[in-house]
């Protein structure tokens, strides 16, 4: 072979090699954008090796989440260092790469968007936590502990929801999320869901519909209590083949919250069955038309 033919290809070569570096040693700082706000605005800045300035942009791979904007650089020495800022239109995820002569970064930013908390939204959640928690001091009132008792000596129904909500329904979950999503976030959400416990609105329905109150609250408290166990066995376990490089965190203290929120209020309402039965009568009469 003609040596300036070996040359040749042999620069080329390099040059690929040195394009390929370039493309990979792109750095993002903040590293993330996590729980931007609907609405607002985030400024990143990146450094990156010396780019052509006609070829050089700054794109997100979802601008219906996330868009970029105000891309402003320089080249000082043998890095061009830059800032740009990122949007957050809507809930979701979205990420952001440095697109040079065609080819994206390997690198990329990623970015979440979270809803903005109104006043309007926070004041509606308050109310409906203030009704939930007077509609669980009726259901105590309504409680009868003795079928409660009976309830727990022969466990089948707590025995078939359990292994109902903690086997067939994180199995299902996995292969609708599966079956449904792309997204590896969307299918772990799905997943996670799947996994979660009961809340009270079953107990809600339960009261709607004419059902055993005493034997959806004894489920309910029993899978809330299995779930500190059963959450982070199923996402540690199946949940790692949906996102095998996400950090899982078991919101426990949600789950603990959630159990202190039922069972504060059912005791209240036991208490005055106990010591107030004229008020625990009301109480028990206000019970269907508080859950509607």
């Amino acid at each position: 072979m003609c040596p300036v033919v070996l040359l040749a290809l042999l620069l080329s070569l390099l040059l690929l090699l040195l394009e390929v570096v370039a493309a990979l040693s792109v750095a993002f700082n903040p590293a993330r954008v996590d729980k931007l706000k609907q609405g607002s605005f985030a400024r990143v800045s990146f450094s990156a090796p010396p780019l052509e300035p006609r070829f050089f942009s700054v794109a997100s791979d979802n601008p219906y989440v996330a868009s970029v904007a105000d891309l402003n650089f320089t080249e000082t020495g043998s890095f061009v260092n830059g800032t740009f800022t990122v949007k957050a239109n809507f809930l979701g995820h979205a990420k952001v790469r440095v697109v040079t002569n065609g080819t994206e970064s390997t690198e990329f930013l990623p970015v979440s968007v979270v809803r903005k908390q109104s006043k309007l939204s926070l004041i509606f959640t308050v109310s409906v936590a203030v009704l939930v928690s007077l509609n669980y001091i009726n259901m105590g009132c309504a409680l009868d502990m003795e079928v409660v008792k009976d309830v727990l000596r022969r466990p089948i129904g707590p025995v078939v929801g359990f292994f109902s909500q903690y086997l067939a329904m994180p199995l299902v979950a996995y292969g609708m999320a599966q079956w449904l999503f792309e997204e590896a976030y969307l299918q772990l959400g799905l997943f996670t869901f799947g996994c979660s416990p009961g809340g009270g609105a079953s107990n809600m329905w339960t009261v709607l519909l004419g059902g055993n109150l005493n034997l959806s609250i004894a489920m309910t408290f029993i899978s809330t209590i299995a779930s500190l166990g059963t959450m982070p066995l199923w996402l540690f376990t199946l949940g790692r083949s949906l996102f095998q490089e996400a950090s899982l965190r078991i919101p426990f203290r949600n789950i603990f919250t959630t159990l202190i929120s039922m069972t504060l209020p059912l005791g209240v309402g036991l208490a005055l069955q106990r010591w107030r039965p004229k008020v625990a009568d009301v109480c028990k009469r206000l019970l269907a038309p508080v859950s509607v």
